[in-house]
Order: C-alpha cells, then structure tokens, then sequence
C-alpha cells in the first residue's frame, strides 16, 4: 500500500487537531466558568444591595437574601402570606375593584423578582457547571486523544516501513539467479 506524500504529512500531522481542540475546549471552558463566576457575583451583588431579610416563619429564618435557597425561601413565604391575606387567591383571581387586589400585586412582583434571582443563580451555577465539563473534555482531548494519535500514526509509519523492508526482500530474492 503506498501513499502519495500529502497522505504521509497528514498521517504524520494529525494528532495536531485533537491538540487543538482540546486546548480550545479548555480555553473556552475557563471563559464560560469565569463569566458564570461573575455572572453569579452580580446576582449576588444586586440581591444584596437590596438588603432583604428572610421572614421569621420562612424555611431558612432572619438571615439576609445572598443566594438562591434564601431567595426561594423568601419568595415562598411571601406567596404564603399572600394567599393567607387575599383568603387563597392569586392577583389575578381578584376582582378588579377589590382592595386586596394591590397587596396581590405587590407580593407577585416581590415573588417574581426573587424567582428571577434564584433563576440567575441556578442559571450561572449551569454555566459554570458546563465550563467544568469542557475543561474536561478538552484535557481529555489533550491528554489521551492528542498521543494517541500520534502513537497511531506512529505505529502505521512503522508498519509501512516493515512492509517496505519485505518488498525489498522479495524483489531482491526475485532479482537473483536462480543457481540449481
């Protein structure tokens, strides 16, 4: 079996793609945790900053809003307090007119802000979550595909040598007299 010379080059040169991924892979899985770091610091600075306080009968009591379990709790108990005042029922279960229509109101847009951090957290712990998995695929790609390949390509040239060595004997045996 012979190869034209770009087959040789690209046997010889092919381990460099996998390199290459990997360390994209891993560049990009540092980008995507870095930026799901900060991401989940700015959450975390913005719920802060609003210096919200869990209620005394939420599931996680008196400490202040800093991560998605407090929100969560906080938004729980807020909805539970709602519904205990409007007798069970939902802003937009409420009659128009009614009175207690405005503290509806203002629980749903509490509760959606607070759901909207515990979404941004879980959202940026997702992230980070897939960063570390493309770490890992792109190491992977370095640390095994990469050699591998290489060994491969390797083994093939010397293969082909081998073969190229038996070639020779056989035409050389094929080549002299025959002496009887």
């Amino acid at each position: 079996m012979k190869l034209g010379n770009w087959a040789k080059v690209v046997r010889h040169w092919i381990w460099v793609a996998p390199l290459m991924l990997g360390v994209v892979f891993v560049a990009s899985g540092v980008y995507m945790m870095t930026e799901g770091q900060n991401a989940k610091n700015e959450v975390r600075d913005a719920i802060v900053a609003e210096n919200i306080i869990t209620a005394e009968d939420a599931s996680i009591p008196n400490v202040q809003v800093n991560s998605a379990a407090t929100a969560k709790a906080q938004a729980d108990v807020i909805e539970e307090h709602s519904l205990a005042i409007t007798g069970g029922l939902t802003y937009a279960e409420l009659d128009r007119d009614d009175p207690l229509r405005e503290t509806a109101f203002t629980a749903a847009n509490l509760r959606t802000s607070l759901n909207l951090a515990v979404m941004g957290f879980k959202v940026s712990d997702l992230v980070i979550g897939m960063g570390a998995f493309m770490i890992a695929i792109g190491a992977t790609f370095v640390v095994f595909m990469a050699p591998a390949i290489y060994y491969s390509a390797e083994v093939a040239n010397h293969y082909n040598e081998l073969i190229k060595k038996e070639e020779r004997k056989e035409t050389a045996g094929a080549a002299a007299p025959h002496v009887t």
